[in-house]
């Protein structure tokens, strides 16, 4: 909550960088002192004018800093949350479509430094693929590799960061490791410039829909 004091509010990553220790989502007591002494220079004089001025708060100024900042945090919370609820509602979604396909789930999520650390006829959850995070990797029954991955987007900038930014970074890691082994492919829910799938195709991503995964489907079974 505190970080949200601060102006403007300091990332979760940052936090971790001016305290220390490890990655946390509650400061532990004996980290207290050095989280104040981080977080105090950039307490927003706007909403808490008090601090600076070493006083007491009226109560129109303890109101409106507390609405405020509630504000803050209520819509960077529903923002994390939307997005963590899309990512998990799509890979279920391409799970079920997977094993419609005749795949089987495997719950190991150990990283994967080569193909058959999969067993063929098999996916599983976010899992290490050469060193990257792979959100639904698939072993086929021909013996590739299916590395797919789940984007959501709201409009055609953020789609071309988390299509060739992200997928297309992500494939040129697996290509070097798996070579001709491996195939990523998108499962893609939202708002996408067209030129970015083209630019995606092109470059071997293969491009699905979460509103219709049958083509996915079709292609599992068809990889014997």
């Amino acid at each position: 909550m505190f970080r949200y004091v601060c102006a403007p509010p300091v990332s979760q990553e940052d936090f971790w960088t001016l305290v220390g220790g490890p990655k946390f989502r509650r400061v532990p007591a004996e980290l207290a002192d050095e989280a104040a002494l981080a977080l105090v220079d950039v307490v927003d004089p706007v909403r808490f004018p008090w601090v600076e001025q070493s006083r007491d708060p009226t109560p129109v100024e303890l109101d409106a800093s507390v609405l405020a900042t509630t504000c803050l945090w209520a819509a960077q919370f529903l923002g994390t949350q939307q997005r963590s609820e899309s990512s998990k509602r799509q890979e279920a979604a391409v799970g079920s479509a997977l094993q419609e396909a005749g795949l089987t789930f495997d719950p190991s999520r150990s990283p994967a430094q080569f193909a058959d650390a999969m067993t063929r006829g098999t996916y599983s959850r976010e899992r290490l693929l050469a060193g990257a995070k792979c959100d639904v990797p698939a072993r086929l029954h021909d013996g590739r590799l299916m590395a797919i991955e789940c984007k959501v987007s709201n409009g055609p900038k953020n789609g071309w960061k988390r299509v060739n930014r992200e997928v297309g970074g992500k494939a040129q890691t697996w290509r070097s490791a798996f070579g001709n082994q491996v195939l990523t492919a998108v499962v893609l829910d939202g708002v996408f410039d067209l030129a970015s799938l083209k630019t995606a195709r092109d470059g071997g991503v293969l491009v699905f829909w979460e509103y219709d995964l049958n083509p996915l489907k079709e292609f599992v079974v068809a990889a014997v």
